[in-house]
């Protein structure tokens, strides 16, 4: 079954976006690559534009409390990766953030393996990209 989030109920709508925002503002300096993809990711979900904020002002401990009010559990790893994806579009990933993704995934029930091939998929993903821009900038 594939993780729709058009079909997110309010709770998990709301949860998805408080912790994208939580990732958003966790470094405290503006990008604009992490903003569009929350923005982005509000759009699909259905998520009043009007209500997105770019600071957060709750705690990565309120973020898990939250998380473990879902109960399917493919919805909780689809909102982890999707922290981590919103952290990599500025692309730059930081000890922190990795850091206060694991502690919120654990915290939600999350297995620290499970985690860790989400952080690898992800890197494959970079990799890609940066291999994508090389075979379009080769022979300029």
């Amino acid at each position: 079954m594939t993780i729709q989030v058009k079909n997110f109920n309010n709770t998990q709508k709301n949860i998805f976006i408080a912790a994208l925002t939580f990732m958003l503002s966790f470094e405290k300096k503006h990008c604009d690559e992490k903003f569009e993809f929350l923005k982005i990711q509000a759009i699909r979900c259905g998520y009043d534009q009007r209500k997105l904020k770019t600071k957060s002002t709750v705690k990565a401990t309120e973020i898990a409390s939250e998380l473990n009010k879902i109960k399917d559990i493919a919805v909780k790893r689809y909102i982890i990766l999707q922290m981590i994806l919103l952290t990599i579009a500025g692309h730059e990933l930081s000890d922190k953030e990795v850091d206060v993704i694991y502690a919120i995934g654990t915290k939600a029930g999350i297995n620290i393996d499970k985690i860790d091939d989400f952080f690898l998929w992800a890197a494959k993903g970079i990799e890609w990209q940066i291999e994508g821009a090389k075979i379009v900038e080769e022979d300029l």
